[in-house]
């Protein structure tokens, strides 16, 4: 009687232990990956981001310390002519002002280069008619100041000046400089003056 008892309390025991093993198995199954998330959160900052700050009109060296206070770091791609920047000042950055991004990403930036860029006159001189010579002109990135007429076939194009000077075809110039198209009048034209001939417009 006491032997079965004793079997009996053996049994008991036993099956405390397997529960608590169950136990303990079910609350390292459920803690371990929380665990490993949470860290895996801390690790890569998850969530966590800065609003980019606005450095364009900076000088390099202010915007470099703006944005490492705000946990960015910075990479020059390009330099560009902007008219009115002064010398080594952000003219474009991207991200823009107000984006969200991680720590320790990089903010590209656009400096300002007291370089203007230049752009070749077409073949519009002695090879075109006004009209086209207004249309190619402008699509090179090239103002038109004024038309100037001479003797001539009418609206024929003589020259091309820029600043009192007369250009050549493939002649570099700032693009956006403004142009002074020389045309010829016509037989019929009075609006033009006809002082003595002029032979600099056709050398």
């Amino acid at each position: 009687m006491n032997q079965q008892k004793g079997n009996a309390g053996k049994r008991k025991m036993s099956g405390k232990k397997i529960l608590f093993h169950l136990i303990a198995m079910a609350i390292v199954v459920v803690t371990i990956p929380y665990l490993v998330l949470a860290w895996l959160d801390s690790y890569t900052h998850h969530g966590e981001s800065y609003a980019v700050p606005n450095v364009c009109g900076m000088q390099l060296e202010d915007a470099k310390q703006l944005l490492r206070d705000n946990h960015m770091d910075l990479e020059i791609i390009d330099y560009k002519y902007k008219k009115g920047a002064a010398e080594n000042e952000v003219v474009e950055q991207n991200p823009v002002a107000g984006f969200k991004v991680k720590e320790g990403r990089k903010i590209m930036l656009t400096m300002s280069s007291s370089n203007k860029p230049m752009a070749i006159v077409p073949s519009v001189i002695d090879n075109s008619s006004l009209r086209e010579a207004e249309a190619r002109l402008k699509s090179s990135g090239f103002l038109i100041k004024s038309i100037e007429k001479i003797d001539g076939e009418r609206d024929w194009v003589y020259a091309v000046k820029h600043d009192g000077k007369k250009l050549t075809n493939g002649t570099s110039v700032p693009k956006g400089a403004s142009l002074v198209i020389v045309v010829g009048a016509g037989e019929n034209d009075e609006s033009v003056e006809r002082p003595e001939f002029d032979e600099e417009y056709f050398e």
